[in-house]
């Protein structure tokens, strides 16, 4: 499948995911910080919550597992050569490049995701403190964040945290050996320039939605416009800060997803926020030029948007921060008004509803009693519990690499 991804919201085509695995229940209350999470998961119930999730998209789209076309990538010696040896040098493991080199595909797909322990490797006589010699990738189920589709091409985000680097090296590797497609990389324009897909929404063809905040950075946000300035003649890029904490607001996503060409979810405290400012960035014909804005709502209208609110959490304050906490914003779309989420946040469901979209939900699809294909616009809710305690819903959950072009 080509990567053709120039929207947010047409109609979707093809998307990876990782149904969360063993990875997740690695972490104890020391290692907790340093896996980006802030508490424990269940693997068991994650991976119940997570089949409602998967398995509409399945009745949607075509859908690939990282597993699955990581083994495939690994199938190809130089392709594993490649990547074995990019990790290995990124982790300082060095040693383990041949012992790795000799696994099946399939046997060292399972280890580059679930981890290797120093008893696991009984060539080394030396046990440190510390369980892993290769950390397991805790934070792989958010598909998002490592690699964004943008346009015909594959943005490979260099990531904040050291934990997540060996996620892009996979997902480039991926790209690269399966799909064939230019990839571009932060870290070609500076070492210090950080992106990841929670904060790249794909607006229009000419149109970027960028966040900047704790995890993309100001260095990462110029490197996108000297890129766009180099191979475009013309785009818009509308950047909104982002404070550094609390967690919950770790990526534009996590205060604003399209939900249809006139309509999106905010979370409105934060996107009035006066300390926080708006850019605009205009590239015309290799110029780049920077205009502040009054608000992220007012600098989409500029660019030729006109969006309704639907409030993350509906009306009441009280309500609108307990939700966006679990990620009651952060809402995927199938197509143009077809999305779907977490079912908890029920004060923002019955603000979908009022706006328009018929609520089903995700058990009476997979088991036929609903046809999405009969709703003009619908919001898909299934009911998760563990999945929002890892920090993202169902946008960070997926990384389409595929939809139909909108005719706006």
């Amino acid at each position: 499948m080509d990567i053709n991804l120039y929207s947010e919201i047409g109609k979707l085509n093809g998307v990876i995911l990782h149904t969360p695995g063993k990875e997740i229940e690695q972490m104890t209350p020391d290692t907790i910080e340093e896996a980006l999470y802030s508490d424990l998961l269940n693997m068991d119930v994650a991976q119940k919550e997570y089949f409602l999730f998967s398995e509409v998209l399945k009745r949607w789209t075509t859908t690939y597992q990282v597993k699955d076309l990581l083994t495939q990538t690994l199938q190809d010696e130089n392709a594993k050569k490649d990547l074995v040896s990019r990790i290995v040098f990124s982790e300082r493991c060095l040693l383990l490049f041949e012992p790795l080199m000799n696994m099946s595909a399939d046997e060292l797909a399972t280890i580059l995701i679930e981890g290797l322990t120093y008893d696991e490797a009984s060539f080394i006589k030396s046990k440190p403190k510390e369980r892993y010699i290769l950390r397991p990738l805790y934070n792989l189920f958010f598909t998002r964040d490592a690699s964004s589709s943008m346009y015909d091409r594959v943005l490979i985000n260099a990531m904040k945290s050291k934990v997540r680097e060996r996620e892009t090296l996979i997902m480039d590797a991926i790209f690269q050996n399966i799909f064939s497609s230019q990839t571009i990389n932060p870290l070609s324009y500076s070492a210090d320039a950080r992106t990841e897909g929670g904060d790249v929404l794909i607006a229009k063809d000419d149109v970027l939605f960028l966040g900047c905040g704790l995890r993309t950075n100001k260095q990462g946000v110029e490197f996108l416009a000297d890129y766009f300035a180099k191979t475009l003649k013309h785009q818009h890029i509308i950047v909104q800060d982002l404070p550094h904490s609390p967690e919950s607001f770790i990526h534009l996503d996590m205060v604003f997803t399209m939900l249809d060409r006139d309509k999106c979810m905010i979370y409105e405290p934060l996107l009035k926020e006066p300390s926080l400012q708006t850019w605009h960035i205009e590239i015309d014909k290799g110029h780049i030029s920077y205009n502040e804005k009054d608000n992220f709502l007012a600098a989409t209208k500029d660019v030729g948007f006109d969006l309704q609110p639907v409030f993350c959490g509906g009306d009441d304050l009280w309500h609108q921060q307990r939700e966006q906490w679990h990620s009651g914003a952060n809402f995927f779309c199938l197509a143009e008004g077809k999305i779907i989420g977490y079912a908890r946040n029920t004060n923002t469901i019955e603000a979908l509803n009022q706006a328009g979209f018929d609520i089903i939900d995700a058990k009476d699809v997979i088991k036929g009693r609903e046809d999405m294909l009969k709703h003009n616009k619908f919001a898909v809710i299934f009911d998760a519990a563990e999945l929002p305690r890892g920090g993202g819903g169902a946008r960070c959950m997926t990384m389409p690499i595929n939809r139909d072009k909108v005719d706006w």
